[in-house]
């Protein structure tokens, strides 16, 4: 109970979550046309060949490809957008026990206090709410958690104790 796995800073969690890791899904690979994704890239003059390149990638990693467009909130939930491609933490200690859900226990310095700080965010995170979806992520606390550790942009969505 009552741990920081939210924030970078408790290995405790991280180990948890390295131990029981799942391989990544393969999703979308075959959606794309011809692709080979774990080939090795052609090399030397023969590289040259009549097949068709694929130029653009993904730009979202392929275990986001299979999830579905967000829906409606909720009436009892709200969302809150952190940018974490800094680095900085969210702050927030939470309890994950429920498998599902991330239960906030306490809200500490860092960018969910900030949000909590700014005026015009009128939803305020307190103790007692629950994560239940990050980045269109759901149900599952352990992808909850490394989606949270991720420096980049966090769409958190959240449910009113």
């Amino acid at each position: 109970m009552g741990q920081a796995c939210c924030t970078n800073n408790d290995s405790n969690a991280q180990s948890e979550i390295k131990a029981d890791s799942r391989p990544e899904p393969k999703v979308g690979a075959s959606d794309l046309p011809e692709a080979d994704v774990g080939a090795p890239a052609a090399t030397g003059a023969g590289a040259a060949s009549s097949e068709p390149k694929i130029t653009s990638a993904p730009a979202e990693p392929a275990s986001h490809a299979s999830v579905p467009e967000s829906r409606p909130l909720a009436p009892n939930e709200y969302a809150v957008t952190l940018d974490r491609s800094a680095g900085e933490k969210m702050g927030i200690d939470v309890d994950h026990k429920d498998g599902e859900t991330l239960l906030i226990e306490m809200v500490n310095e860092g960018l969910v206090k900030n949000w909590n700080d700014d005026p015009g965010n009128t939803d305020k995170v307190r103790m007692g709410d629950r994560i239940v979806e990050v980045n269109n992520i759901r149900g599952d606390v352990l992808q909850l958690v490394d989606e949270c550790k991720k420096n980049q942009i966090l769409n958190l969505r959240i449910r009113k104790c």
